[in-house]
């Protein structure tokens, strides 16, 4: 038997692009919900001290659940290609990876704003406080679960933004990129306006006629997550690397 036919198969390349991003992000959620938990658990208090607890302190954690994640995958956009192709890994492999990576990430995050929010409202119950969320998504209209659901997809497109904004800095430039974020950053504010029932005027709420149905504004934040992971790719498999002369 020759030594070819012998080799053990080794874990795809996709697979270990996935791997390395999504580790990579889970390291960094574990601090982030961690200090977010302490800074969450100091507010109610605080709050309960000096005034009257009567607005989830959670639902203000998802600000930071997006963009914090969404300036990581920048980062490690612009860092890990040279690394990735100097390994002999391909492009592609990265497009998909980061892509696969990026998407664990959103539903992990989503996961621990889940159930932070759930533990939040046991909570207010438990010592009879006035539950309610203070956003641009409305607790009382659509109910817990597709505040969830909302908030995940949000994550989704901001992660894949981030890849997005991170890939097109590194092929067109500082000036190029900038210019180009109400491409690549600017989805994310859309689907905020998608999901707002009431944000003034940046909410869609009246292109559907009144509160559009959560269904559409999924459908619709979907695509648009669909839209930027393809543009990803296509900048992606077409990048070079620069070379470096001692």
């Amino acid at each position: 038997m020759s030594i070819d036919t012998a080799r053990v198969p080794t874990r795809s390349s996709v697979r270990a692009t996935a791997t390395w991003v999504f580790w990579m992000n889970l390291y960094m959620a574990g601090w982030f919900w961690l200090m977010a938990t302490i800074v969450i658990t100091a507010a109610l208090v605080v709050i309960n001290v000096v005034g009257e607890v009567n607005t989830s302190v959670v639902a203000f954690a998802r600000q930071g659940a997006i963009w914090f994640p969404f300036s990581v995958l920048i980062a490690i956009t612009a860092a890990y290609l040279p690394v990735h192709v100097a390994a002999g890994l391909t492009r592609r492999s990265l497009s998909f990876g980061s892509l696969i990576g990026a998407t664990g990430t959103a539903l992990v995050y989503g996961g621990a704003f889940a159930g932070l929010l759930l533990l939040e409202r046991a909570v207010f119950s438990a010592f009879g406080w006035q539950w309610r969320i203070l956003d641009d998504i409305t607790y009382t209209s659509w109910g817990i679960g597709p505040v969830i659901v909302s908030t995940t997809l949000i994550f989704v497109v901001a992660y894949v933004s981030g890849l997005l904004v991170g890939m097109t800095y590194q092929r067109a430039g500082g000036w190029f990129g900038t210019l180009a974020l109400p491409l690549t950053a600017g989805p994310v504010l859309l689907v905020f306006a998608l999901f707002a029932q009431d944000a003034g005027p940046f909410s869609t709420s009246a292109l559907f006629g009144g509160d559009q149905p959560f269904l559409v504004a999924s459908a619709a934040t979907l695509l648009i997550a669909g839209a930027m992971a393809f543009a990803f790719d296509r900048l992606t498999r077409g990048a070079s690397v620069p070379n470096r002369t001692s």
